[in-house]
Formats: C-alpha cells, structure tokens, sequence
C-alpha cells in the first residue's frame, strides 16, 4: 500500500503579501535538496527568518489630505487676519525629517488631520464631492499667543450657529455662571468663497478626557450641563443635537500644559504624553458645542418642528414623522449622555437612576421640562453626602473600560518610545484608508 505524499507549506508571512494579494518572496530552488524532509512531519522545515522587505511606511511623511489642503491654500489669508495655524500647512512646507535626517516621527508636522471610523470613508466621499463639510483647525492668536480653535462653515444652513454663539457671548449672557454655550472670539469670511464662514473659538476637550475619577466629578458635571440646558431653554434656544460629541470641557486646569489639538493625548510637541491633573483638585468648566441644528424659537410660537432631527437615534419621536418638541430632544439626548456614558460604565451612580428615567420618558409631552428636571436634581444633589462623594473613587463595570487613559511620568519616560511606533501605526493606517476610499470615492463619481 502506497504512502500518500504530504506537501511541505510555509507558513504565510503577510509582510511578504502584497496589496494584490501576490507574493513577493523567491521560488524554491529546482536544485534544493528536500530528500531529508520527513515528509509526514507536521511541521515545516527550519527556515531563515527573512526581514520585511521594503522601508516600513513610518519613514515617509503622511502627505497633505484634501481636506488639508483647503487650509494650506489659505494659511497666508489666515495669517492676515491675525491666526498662525501650523507648519504643516505653509505653503512651502517641508516635512521635518528631510532636513535634520530624523525619522518623521521626531516632529510634530508629521501629524494629520485624522477623519475617524465611522465616518472616514463620508467623510472623504463628500470632500471629493464637494460637498459642504465642516472643518476645524487650531491656531495661534498672534496678538496675544492664544491657541483657539478656527471652524470653518461651508454649509450656509449652518451659518445660524456664529449668532447664535456670539449672542450669547455677550456681557449680559457671560454675567449668569448658568451659561455653558461656548465662548465665541471672532467671526470672519472667506477670501476664496463668499459662502464660507470662520468661527473662532477656545480649543476645548471632550468633557471625559480625561476620564472621571471620584462621584464629586460626576455630580459636578450633571450640575453644570443640566445648568445649561435650563439657561439655554430659558432663552428659548433649543440645541436639538447635544449628543457626547458636543459636549466639551476647558482642560487648561487639568492639563496645564497644553496638548495637540488632533494628538490630545500629547503635549502641544506632538510626542511628549501629558500628565493630567485630577478634577476634584481643580476646576473645570463645560461647554456646549455644535449649535448647527438649533433652533430659536419666539416664546409665543408652538414649540414644534418636523425636522430630520439630531444625532442621537434613540430619541423616540423622531421616527414617527409627526411634529414634536426640539426643547424635549435635548432633555431625552441629554438623559442618554448620561445614562451610557457615567451610570452605564461607573459604579456607585446609583443616585442617578431617578434623573436619568426623568429624562428619558417615551412620550415628550410627558417629558418634564429642563427647570423642573433641575429643580429635582438639586434635591437629589443636596441629600448626597458631600464628604462621603469627594473621597468615593469611580469603579468601571464589568466589560467598561477607560476610552483614555493617561501613564504617570515614569511609565511616560519608560514608553516613550513604544509610543511613538504607536503614533506612527495609527498614522500609517489612517494613510491606508485615506487612499482606499479615495480611490473608491473616485471610482463612484466617475
């Protein structure tokens, strides 16, 4: 009886796969022995470890995006009007490692604009469309060295937010401690295209990030972000997309020495980790963001509108195409804030189930205004233990993690360099998608 013949395999070295799926290793020598291969072994014959062949994509610079190009062509306008934005985008820029010899990665120019998943390949799709999508850049105020945060508006129904913003920016809007709209400073027009707008505010963070650490934190931030919502109803201004993404925080007491604006866990160098401060030793404000789909309705009009609506698809009474309420969008979305992103994830919030079945009820005509929803979490807030709270660390739960998390300064200095391969991977494979879906976009024009 016959023995059957086992070929030998190699194992698969992806890094010697290409794009297309061929191999770019050699073929096997006609004249290689293989008379001593124990053909019924399972295991393969011992092999050189061979080096991936190529220079790794960390060497090469990320080339300026689509979108970052509309800034390169109007940094000398920009500049005019007062607003250093970064090196990477002069015109004549020139990529930091080609002229001191260094790996990219040992400057901050290498850094790109990131567009993130979900929306990444959208987004590319509408820059190459041409389509009306919002950008936002950091600059350095010259008159005073301030970095501040320039947006640029595109989409002329979005134009609502600069007065808006503005409004209520003023002295006597600015006097009640209640007003958590962001700060406005500047508003101007493009040179290019008279339907774009700039709108140039502070250079805030996401309210969690860094993440909270005790209950004082938490209960701090429900005071001030339903402060908010009852300031800005009261106004008869209705958010109508205040979802976690438009929900910020003035870190500059917690993170006192800056941080990159597209990097935000690193310090303005782009490399060098930041270390920040806990919260319940400093304080922070929150501000709303994102006022693109408010509305300002006359306090004698039928708060009701038929609009698409906002971000958040939880929200009930968008989906059933009758008019509802914008006022009782913003206390459902807001109760889902906190309800996936604190009581959902943290231990020991038990005190704020009531607030967050307030907020949440089906029916919106049911749903309990802002004032009133304010007035009972007062009473909530006041039956706490102040003392009990501020030493009560946070606890994630089961299957919760941290969306940042921040290494103290030794285990910074002893990473240092693992974290910058880390950057530059992230780098890299936003690069790869970049040019994946642009391709794709491409493809669906034509």
């Amino acid at each position: 009886m016959s023995t059957a013949f086992r070929p030998i395999l190699r194992p698969v070295v992806w890094s010697e796969v290409d794009a297309n799926g061929r191999t770019n290793r050699r073929a096997r020598s006609p004249d290689a022995d293989t008379s001593n291969y124990d053909h019924e072994s399972l295991e393969s014959p011992p092999r050189k470890k061979k080096k991936s062949l190529g220079l790794p994509a960390v060497y090469y610079p990320p080339a300026l995006s689509p979108s970052e190009k509309v800034w390169r062509d109007r940094y000398g306008y920009l500049y005019q009007r007062g607003y250093q934005i970064r090196p990477r985008y002069q015109p004549n820029w020139t990529p930091t490692c080609f002229g001191n010899g260094r790996h990219h990665h040992s400057g901050e120019d290498h850094i790109m604009q990131i567009v993130r998943p979900p929306y990444l390949f959208w987004a590319i799709l509408k820059a190459y469309t041409h389509s009306k999508l919002p950008q936002v850049l950091d600059a350095i105020r010259r008159q005073d060295g301030l970095v501040v945060c320039i947006k640029m508006i595109q989409d002329p129904k979005k134009i609502k937010q600069i007065k808006i913003t503005e409004y209520f920016s003023s002295r006597r809007m600015t006097s009640d401690s209640r007003n958590h709209v962001v700060p406005f400073y500047d508003t101007f027009g493009d040179s290019f295209s008279p339907h774009i707008q700039y709108m140039v505010m502070p250079v805030l963070r996401r309210f969690d990030d860094p993440e909270f650490l005790m209950v004082c934190e938490v209960v701090d931030f429900v005071s001030q972000v339903l402060e908010g919502l009852a300031f800005l109803h009261e106004n008869n201004v209705a958010h109508h997309n205040l979802t976690a993404e438009h929900i910020m925080m003035d870190a500059k007491s917690i993170v006192p020495t800056g941080w990159h604006f597209v990097s935000h866990f690193c310090e303005p160098d782009g490399m060098t980790r930041i270390s920040p401060l806990e919260r319940k030793n400093h304080s922070v404000r929150y501000y709303f963001i994102g006022f693109g789909n408010c509305y300002h309705l006359a306090p004698d009009k039928a708060p009701l509108v038929t609009d698409i609506g906002g971000g958040d698809d939880d929200v009930p009474e968008l989906f059933n195409g009758k008019p509802y309420d914008p006022f009782k969008v913003d206390i459902y979305t807001l109760g889902n804030v906190i309800l996936k992103e604190l009581y959902q994830k943290y231990h020991s919030l038990e005190f704020l189930q009531d607030l967050i079945s307030c907020m949440r009820v089906r029916d919106f005509e049911k749903r309990s205004s802002a004032g009133k929803i304010l007035r009972s979490w007062y009473r909530t807030r006041d039956s706490l233990d102040e003392d009990a709270i501020e030493e009560q660390p946070l606890r994630y739960r089961d299957g919760a993690r941290p969306r940042f998390s921040y290494d103290s300064d030794s285990q910074a200095s002893a990473n240092a360099r693992s974290h910058k391969r880390d950057i530059s991977s992230i780098l890299n494979k936003a690069s790869h998608y970049s040019s994946k879906y642009s391709t794709f976009a491409n493809l669906f024009i034509q």
